[in-house]
């Protein structure tokens, strides 16, 4: 297969282990074949068709970039996109000290200050989880901190420690004064960004490309991929990694102008006794969601695309493509727990639209 034709696999596991980006590998790879790789600098590689190509760990995840025009231009508002992403994790980020994120979990009953940045994330995170009823849900904090997903050493949490923790899960409960840019959340709850945040920042990443005279470009962030125009030589291709058969794929086509996000418990999770807890926990139940496998959204928006796929995984099957086929905006493919593949009405349309 080659590098640039470009396999976007859409899960980020396919990202870590593809095409990394240093001095080392840029050399193998114009060893191997050097009408198909060539080196700009030690960070970003152009290919034959012009698109030029960056990874980089951001927000605690593998992010690529590839995009056509210009090398001067299109290195330049990769870099500009690259710092913008950072300055989103900084102040969203749940473990960095100086986050307004952190801050909000320690300060708890009281309002803070944040940026714009924030408030719209918080302002999108009380308004899906209303549409959603419950199934998305950023104060899972409290209750996904019990679990040992970051600290191998703990137990699975009991019944009643989740039941305790359960109680202060509730994001409408989340204060906004939008006029003052202050945000508040009640004693005990932790906000979590983790299933909202990177899509955001793959759409602020975008829009600063555009800014820059950018008109076609792809930006993967582990399982959320935006689609800016499409190359010179065709729409983007999309395949979507079985999340049991690593390396393998359950579907492929060709979309552009769009935004198509996986959650997934194949890369993130935890064995126990025999059983498997993935890191996507109901928030109505405080346990990991487990009737589901894998759930691919296509949408317009990344911010929401990441969003919808963690409540659509969470709702199941059945609630999940019933919630969808309501939707005139998205479209999913579902692999259940058994691995068999579930899609909505339009889905083949290839255009998240009905």
């Amino acid at each position: 297969m080659k590098k640039w034709t470009i396999f976007l696999i859409v899960v980020a596991v396919a990202l870590i282990y593809g095409f990394v980006i240093d001095e080392k590998t840029v050399e193998k790879q114009t060893a191997k074949n050097t009408k198909e790789v060539k080196i700009v600098s030690p960070l970003y590689s152009h290919d034959e068709n012009g698109l030029v190509k960056r990874e980089a760990v951001l927000m605690g995840t593998q992010f690529v970039f590839i995009a056509e025009g210009d090398k001067k231009t299109v290195i330049e508002a990769i870099k500009k996109a690259t710092e913008a992403i950072r300055q989103v994790e900084a102040l969203v980020s749940s473990w960095k000290p100086e986050s307004e994120v952190y801050l909000l979990n320690q300060q708890v009953g009281n309002f803070v200050k944040v940026s714009q940045h924030t408030l719209h994330l918080l302002k999108v995170a009380k308004i899906v989880h209303q549409e959603t009823q419950g199934a998305f849900d950023i104060t899972i904090g409290a209750v996904w901190d019990l679990y040992p997903f970051r600290d191998s050493s703990k137990p699975i949490p009991s019944d009643l420690q989740i039941q305790e923790k359960l109680q202060f899960v509730n994001a409408s409960q989340i204060e906004i004064d939008e006029a003052r840019s202050l945000a508040k959340i009640p004693e005990n709850m932790r906000i979590n960004m983790g299933g909202i945040a990177k899509g955001y920042a793959a759409s602020i990443a975008i829009k600063v490309m555009q800014e820059m005279g950018i008109k076609n470009a792809a930006i993967s962030a582990g399982g959320d991929t935006y689609l800016l125009g499409k190359k010179s030589t065709g729409a983007w291709k999309i395949s979507i990694e079985n999340p049991r058969w690593e390396g393998r794929s359950i579907e492929h086509f060709l979309a552009a102008n769009m935004s198509v996000a996986t959650s997934s418990d194949s890369k993130r999770y935890i064995m126990r006794d025999g059983k498997r807890y993935g890191h996507i926990l109901d928030p109505r139940t405080g346990k990991p969601a487990n009737d589901i496998q894998s759930v691919t959204i296509i949408t317009q928006d990344p911010t929401l695309a990441d969003v919808y796929a963690t409540a659509v995984y969470v709702m199941g099957v059945r609630e999940g493509l019933k919630w969808v086929e309501k939707r005139a905006d998205i479209e999913a493919l579902i692999v259940d727990a058994n691995g068999e593949v579930h899609k909505s009405s339009a889905w083949n349309n290839g255009t998240g639209k009905k």
